[in-house]
């Protein structure tokens, strides 16, 4: 009886495997996108609050920057 469900859980593991890695992908891209969404807010959030001080908000800059390369490179888009 083990030897059997052994037998029949490594015959589906491929199976729930490659049903996990498509979700991955659908969670990667909804943080990526989450996180731009996130920075550009704070971002501008920055610049209103220091209106005459924008080197303040240069690391929020890079932040967005970052994101977007990431949603991009998740969503295969460049």
């Amino acid at each position: 009886m083990l030897k059997r469900l052994l037998s029949l859980m490594l015959l589906l593991l491929p199976v729930a495997g490659c049903n996990s890695t498509s979700n991955n992908r659908v969670d990667d891209k909804v943080y990526a996108r989450d996180a731009e969404f996130q920075s550009v807010d704070a971002y501008q959030i920055c610049t209103e609050q220091n209106p005459g001080n924008l080197q303040k908000c240069d690391a929020l800059i890079k932040l967005v920057d970052a994101d977007k390369k990431r949603l991009e490179k998740v969503s295969g888009t460049k």
